[in-house]
């Protein structure tokens, strides 16, 4: 019987594991603000169907660099040794109230993100975008800041200045509502099924909202990560005499880990997988699945939005190696009756994985030239300029002069004759 536990236990966390990365790594997907331009040319001229808005909102990654990624073990090794000192000489229990308290304050905000993707899953885009909608405005003028709710695409007035804003909806309201009062009941019970919820409510929203720029800069980082978790759980007990990684992971009952129970009846003896064996691969196989989607929008005719159904061999080949190296961690575990590092397993089977399938589709340079970088301010405004400018000389061309912007001096267009210049062709 107690066998049957732990196996269950370990189906669990394998589970729990794939259901953040998979719905993390698809989140994560946005169309390139080029195809999105190209998609809305075209469905301008007919030329594809207006099924649904193209314009969704896509929100800003955070985006990992090379340098980020030398440096995440050696900031990560920093804090789990402070984290295991403030264990080790301050009270457990004050310290998980302080640090659960901390936590519990994170969760709402990604409870709250986690169940609006899900409502708007559920019912879908269009009738989610048909739900009362307010927005609070900061602004910013001579007399301060002020707040105020103006109705959706209300204008400032007086000279105001917009310092921030935060749009709310219906199903945001009360995903609010739900996520405020989990954390809540998380943090004063710690019941195993709530931690669960609010770890795998971080897990989906680290995947895909943190981004690495390429699979070079994902190799440096889980080669590092490989080395992290090689050391605190087998080095470290030999010049600090306690497994820094297990005590930490053990000490701490807060949301950092996944748990299920062998004995679900009595809700004892839990088996445990720490967060960051779920989101460090999860956002290298989140840049699998964009790379897929980047293939392919290249390959094909007209832009689709990455709802839409493409060919994924990339992300299955990493995810399916996820799946095997994380089988052979708990297999070690077992054997062995201790605990393992699974980055041991799971950062040689990512890499590997994407190395093999890159080198047996012949797509070997295409896999490690593929970067994600994003448009800095100076290229937008390089490339808004040339929009604009393209836009005016078809206006020229047709006979029609643009407008001038407000501000400018109109003394010299009475005198002088604007030159034709020749209209430049998009694709």
């Amino acid at each position: 019987m107690g066998s049957v536990g732990l196996y269950r236990s370990y189906a669990a966390l394998l589970a729990g594991a794939l259901v953040p990365i998979w719905t993390g790594a698809h989140a994560s997907l946005a169309m390139p603000a080029s195809e999105k331009r190209k998609l809305k040319k075209l469905r301008a001229e007919k030329e594809v169907a207006q099924d649904e808005d193209p314009e969704d909102d896509d929100e800003a990654a955070e985006r990992l660099t090379r340098e980020d990624a030398l440096w995440f073990p050696i900031i990560g090794s920093v804090i789990l040794f402070g984290l295991f000192l403030l264990f080790r000489f301050v009270d457990k229990r004050l310290l998980n109230r302080i640090l659960g308290a901390y936590l519990a304050f994170l969760a709402v905000a990604g409870l709250t993100r986690s169940l609006t993707r899900l409502t708007r899953w559920s019912v879908g885009p269009r009738l989610y975008r048909k739900a009362s909608q307010w927005t609070l405005l900061l602004t910013k003028n001579k007399s301060g800041t002020t707040a105020f709710l103006p109705q959706t695409g209300s204008k400032l007035t007086g000279g105001a200045t917009e310092w921030a804003k935060v749009s709310l909806t219906t199903f945001g309201v009360g995903a609010f509502a739900v996520g405020l009062a989990l954390a809540t009941a998380q943090m004063y019970t710690g019941h195993w099924i709530l931690v669960n919820i609010v770890a795998l409510s971080f897990a989906y929203n680290a995947i895909s909202l943190i981004a690495l720029d390429s699979f070079l800069t994902g190799s440096i980082l889980l080669a590092g990560l490989f080395v992290y978790d090689v050391w605190w759980v087998f080095g470290s007990k030999h010049v600090f005499g306690d497994n820094v990684m297990v005590e930490v992971a053990t000490s701490f009952d807060g949301p950092i880990k996944i748990i299920f129970p062998r004995n679900l009846a009595a809700a004892k003896d839990f088996t445990l997988l720490g967060l960051g064996d779920i989101v460090l691969p999860g956002v290298f196989l989140a840049l699998a699945l964009r790379f897929d989607y980047h293939l392919a929008l290249s390959r094909a005719a007209v832009p689709f939005k990455p709802t839409a159904r493409f060919p994924k061999p990339y992300f299955i080949a990493c995810f399916v190696a996820y799946i095997l190296g994380l089988a052979t961690t708990m297999t070690a575990m077992h054997w062995f009756r201790a605990a393992q590092p699974a980055l041991l397993y799971l950062s040689p089977a990512c890499i590997l994985s994407i190395a093999l399938t890159g080198l047996v589709r012949g797509e070997w340079k295409a896999v490690w030239a593929f970067t994600e970088e994003e448009e800095t301010a100076e290229e937008r405004s390089k490339r808004e300029k040339t929009d604009k400018g393209a836009a005016s000389e078809a206006l020229q061309d047709s006979g029609i002069r643009a407008p001038k912007e407000e501000g400018a001096d109109t003394s010299a267009s009475k005198t002088e004759s604007v030159p034709r210049r020749k209209t430049r062709s998009t694709e």
